[in-house]
């Protein structure tokens, strides 16, 4: 769930929220299941943001971290994959997209700068991200396009070097890294009395002998 959500429960869900999930799921997974340089040690501290959660006088929230780790660029920065340097890219990519949503908007003088650049002959394109005007909408401009997503992650599934076997790694985390994923779980768990006798079934949805 995006931090946005998380951070605000009177928050409708809009198609950047999505979006931005799956980053937060990409990384989740990569991180769990992906040998990287904090293996071993500090993937507690990176996980701990997507159980993060805290009760205000408005209700249960959270976000807090996801949305520091984005406005820090702290992941991408910090993780690097064992010889996978295309999710590498691919992560860094997308959080220095989504980070957009939390920055605060160019102030007038920036902008008035910009026009007065203009004014001068100096194009967009020389400018490029030079511009913290037009380095902020451009990448507002990619959370609204429709194929944006899909096309980012093709282009960098589509690049070498990927290992050709690349089985997952369980890595190993702290045990208060899980301790909500579990308690939801087992909330679930009580609300659909099925779920159980599923896990145990052939895989195809249905349940043994039924």
């Amino acid at each position: 769930m995006s931090a946005a959500l998380l951070q605000d429960n009177e928050k409708y869900n809009e198609l950047e929220d999505d979006r931005e999930s799956c980053l937060h799921v990409l990384t989740w997974t990569a991180l769990r299941f992906t040998n990287h340089t904090i293996s071993g040690g500090g993937t507690s501290r990176f996980l701990r943001a997507f159980d993060e959660e805290y009760e205000d006088e408005e209700g249960v929230k959270g976000g807090d971290l996801k949305r520091g780790f984005l406005a820090t660029r702290e992941i991408p920065r910090v993780v690097k994959f064992d010889r996978r340097p295309q999710l590498d890219a691919l992560i860094e990519e997308l959080t220095e997209t989504f980070a957009v949503r939390y920055e605060k908007p160019p102030s007038a003088e920036q902008i008035n700068q910009l026009q007065r650049l203009r004014g001068k002959g100096i194009t967009d394109e020389e400018l490029g991200n030079d511009s913290v005007v037009l380095n902020y909408e451009k990448r507002m401009a990619f959370l609204k396009s429709p194929d944006w997503l899909v096309r980012t992650f093709a282009r960098h599934l589509g690049a070498d070097p990927w290992p050709l076997s690349d089985k997952a790694r369980r890595q190993p985390i702290g045990t208060g890294s899980s301790k909500k994923r579990t308690r939801e779980q087992g909330k679930l768990e009580v609300r659909v009395p099925s779920m159980k006798s599923q896990r145990r079934s052939d895989g195809s949805g249905s349940r043994s002998g039924s």
